[in-house]
């Protein structure tokens, strides 16, 4: 007899929660695109329904994974709207935890909020303003922190860079407390951040709202997520409430409840993917498919066919239109990612970068392979501020292939379009032929045999891709060739297949991004 996935059944807490969704074990009424529509409440006070940006009644997806398990995925249009049963929320004496994968890190994505701060009627009351009690937040290029309310984990100078949500599964939560009962504790797992009180003061809360929040006086409009989030950005396997201010031993049980009922590990290392809208998978004329549930971070970590460990931390920083200076500014920015090391060493903190097409283009940086080398270099190796400085593991990943397109300022000889310049700057960071870094890219970063950050640097020859023996990341021709169903029509963006094939590498998994961990 097989035994039943992990978190098969919901989770069972020694204090009960006032409201709890689990969508593997229930039978959400759905639409016939498997939308949902309502759901009933386990705690039998509260059911859910569905609701969407357009103002129709369906919330998210219902899907299955790789372990046969049910969840719903949240798309940036999507929310779930908690019963009017729900009732005297108080915004400093509640405790919500979910088990979520995030698609999405380089913008705000709103877990759970509040529906109403006053309510008599549909037709009387106050739409909650108070702001996500549950969210992830991302401050001009800050890193995508988990936030109480208004305030963020890193707050806790001491363990603030264990509360970042990643692609992978995961336990989530928060205990909002008055600063008297100990202020606000954040969880990832097991591991709590303490922080400061919300700043939110409502106490008689009706009704809740999950993947969004409220907008109008009746919920029919959302937030802001629609324009924060392009496409997916959170699935989410239980949800679970407590109209209560829990104590620190109340909220580390139900923390630990969830971890067990999932089998999830300790987090002990991460691998943030760094870059532009290759790395992001936007959704172009033909690549429809790799909207955020396609990308890189994702398929790493989908469950039933996992290709990092479960312990390691995915994050996703591409950003579309991205140049190297704007990693910079990424690097350098207040409570930055590169800031959030995980204690270990350079060996548990990796850094993948694929970056390049923007600087290369006419009509973005204009840069030839020598400009671009030498940002390249500046980014990983910069006095106190590089990445090898701050005690990352870089692996810089030699791009894929783009369009023979003409280039016609800053031109050096044979460099006269993308790809070539692209081919140029491949040289100038790898032996081709040999499949090692340049040692005078290492030495030039100071990660050279000898030299201070010696180890800390390294290349992944993504170009060398083959399927069947065939190159498809290589060459222009590759970039053009849209009928092998990797490439958009606008050849430099994937479709969703040739996202699958950047991290497992088809034939040459070496150079595949699953090779990294």
């Amino acid at each position: 007899m097989i035994a039943p996935a992990p978190g098969a059944s919901p989770t069972t807490f020694a204090l009960a929660p006032s409201v709890q969704y689990h969508p593997n074990s229930q039978a959400a009424a759905l639409d016939g695109s498997s939308r949902v529509t309502a759901c009933p409440d386990l705690a039998g006070r509260a059911a859910l329904s569905g609701i969407n940006y357009s103002g129709a009644t369906v919330g998210p997806v219902q899907m299955v994974d790789g372990l046969g398990r049910k969840f719903w995925r949240f798309r940036g249009a999507d929310a779930a709207i908690i019963g009017n049963a729900l009732t005297n929320l108080s915004a400093r004496a509640v405790g919500v935890f979910m088990v979520a994968r995030v698609h999405l890190h380089k913008n705000t994505a709103n877990f759970f909020s509040p529906r109403y701060s006053a309510y008599t009627s549909d037709a009387t009351n106050t739409t909650y303003s108070g702001g996500s009690t549950l969210r992830q937040v991302v401050t001009g290029s800050s890193a995508p922190w988990l936030y109480g309310a208004g305030i963020g984990a890193f707050n806790d100078a001491t363990n603030g860079y264990k509360a970042i949500p990643g692609a992978q599964m995961q336990v989530m939560g928060v205990a909002s407390r008055t600063t008297a009962n100990g202020g606000q504790r954040l969880y990832i797992n097991a591991d709590c951040v303490v922080v400061a009180q919300s700043g939110v003061t409502s106490t008689a809360c009706t009704g809740g709202m999950i993947g969004g929040v409220p907008a109008a006086s009746n919920a029919i409009t959302l937030g802001s997520n629609q324009s924060n989030l392009a496409g997916d950005f959170f699935d989410l396997y239980e949800f679970a409430l407590w109209n209560a201010s829990l104590t620190n031993a109340q909220a580390d049980a139900i923390a630990a409840a969830m971890v067990a009922n999932y089998a999830i590990p300790t987090i002990d290392s991460q691998l943030v993917l760094e870059g532009d809208s290759i790395t992001n998978a936007i959704p172009t004329a033909l690549a429809t498919d790799p909207t955020s549930s396609g990308n890189m971070a994702m398929i790493l970590t989908e469950p039933g066919a996992l290709q990092v460990p479960a312990s390691c931390r995915v994050i996703l920083r591409g950003i579309s239109g991205a140049q190297i200076s704007d990693l910079v500014t990424r690097r350098d920015a207040t409570n930055p990612m590169s800031a959030a090391l995980i204690p270990g060493g350079a060996a548990k903190n990796i850094l993948a970068v694929q970056i390049g097409r923007n600087n290369v283009s006419e009509s973005n940086g204009k840069q030839n392979s020598t400009q671009y080398y030498a940002s390249l270099v500046a980014l990983y190796n910069t006095a106190s501020t590089g990445y090898v400085q701050r005690g990352w593991k870089v692996v810089h990943v030699a791009n894929i292939a783009g369009p023979a397109t003409a280039v016609t300022t800053n031109i050096l000889p044979g460099e006269d379009t993308i790809q070539k310049r692209l081919e140029a700057i491949r040289v100038l960071v790898a032996d081709t032929v040999n499949h090692v870094p340049n040692p005078t890219f290492l030495n030039d970063c100071l990660a050279g045999s000898g030299q201070a950050y010696d180890g800390a640097l390294t290349v992944l020859h993504l170009y060398d891709v083959t399927v069947g023996g065939s190159t498809v990341f290589k060459t222009a021709t590759d970039a053009t060739n849209t009928g092998a169903g990797y490439y958009d029509n606008d050849q430099t963006h994937l479709r969703l297949a040739g996202q699958q094939l950047m991290v497992s590498g088809g034939d040459t998994p070496q150079y595949g991004y699953a090779s990294i961990i």
